[in-house]
């Protein structure tokens, strides 16, 4: 392997790696806009008497929480990209566009595997998510961990025969 083709490889996953911590982030900012608006955050809650104490103590710890937060969307979109391109290159060895738009597929379809394994771990964690609530209730009602790792294990699989 030449220096050439090490330093296109570095290229090509140092971008992949940013298009997937975009993608994070910009997950982290669509379910930050979407529980808002679906005031079930309780942003609405009235800060008098008690609860007044409790706010003034929160609101300083808040950015550096959210801040946390986006940054394991970014790492772990990034580290999804990774993974996502590496998938995508046993569909398409062309650059540009379709190289892109076939990793922006395997990202989303790598993060829906991994959503589908923890809603079934721990349901609880999506119960903020209005929308998709009945899908994750049938998940949790009629799935087991092991299929969604499975069926993630399967999906690899097929790649790497391909």
């Amino acid at each position: 392997m030449s220096v050439r083709s090490v330093a296109s490889y570095l290229r090509a996953g140092s971008g992949r790696l940013a298009l997937g911590s975009l993608l994070g982030l910009l997950l982290f900012a669509a379910e930050t806009a979407w529980l808002l608006k679906a005031g079930v955050v309780g942003v609405d809650i009235p800060l008098d008497g008690p609860y007044a104490a409790l706010a003034a103590a929160v609101r300083p710890l808040l950015p550096g929480v959210v801040l946390r937060v986006a940054i394991v969307y970014l790492v772990a979109g990034g580290l999804l990209g990774l993974a996502a391109s590496v998938l995508a290159r046993a569909w398409t060895r062309r650059d540009g566009w379709v190289a892109l738009g076939v990793t922006v597929l395997h990202w989303v379809g790598l993060l829906l595997f991994w959503a589908w394994g923890r809603a079934l771990a721990r349901p609880a964690l999506f119960d903020d998510l209005p929308a998709v609530r009945p899908v994750l209730a049938w998940l949790v009602d009629h799935g087991e961990p092991w299929q969604a790792r499975s069926a993630a294990g399967a999906w690899v699989a097929v790649h790497l025969v391909v």
